[in-house]
């Protein structure tokens, strides 16, 4: 049985979130918090889905994060680039290329992980549809070969 105190942690718990994440963002936030303003406005798209699409497992969030990682690699590598200078990070947030662009991939990213689901839905049901004209045409075969077997032999 679980302690009162075991079951109330475990509750409080955010899903996938481990202790030493709060460590790497602590000191993220210290050292260069201009890029962690950036990565955090260049990631919210990936929130955005995680809300409004509550079927997105982590294979479509990983899909999603390479999209949108591709997007911030030269915001990041500016605010880097620049020390984390706060008027940098902001210059780089607002861009509304930077902005519409990280959209678009989150919005391609999406796409593309359903095309793929729906993809492979009709890939699967195209082979049990193949399997399946197999088995009945065996199922006819082996019924034709038993019942001519049965018109040959003389009754007793």
């Amino acid at each position: 049985m679980a302690s009162a105190r075991s079951v109330g942690a475990e509750t409080l718990r955010a899903p996938g979130f481990r202790w030493w994440h709060g460590i790497v963002i602590g000191l993220m936030l210290s050292y260069v918090p201009g890029s962690l303003l950036v990565a955090g406005v260049l990631l919210l798209p990936m929130v955005a889905l995680r809300l409004f699409d509550p079927n997105a497992d982590g294979q479509r969030l990983m899909i999603v994060l390479f999209y949108v990682g591709a997007v911030m690699v030269r915001p990041l590598h500016e605010a880097w680039a620049a020390n984390g200078d706060w008027e940098t990070c902001i210059a780089q947030i607002t861009q509304p290329v930077t902005l519409a662009l990280d959209w678009l991939a989150a919005g391609a990213a999406w796409l593309v992980a359903e095309a793929s689901a729906i993809g492979g839905r009709l890939w699967n049901a195209e082979v049990a549809r193949r399997e399946r004209k197999s088995i009945e045409k065996r199922i006819a075969y082996l019924q034709d070969e038993w019942l001519s077997s049965d018109e040959g032999v003389p009754a007793s």
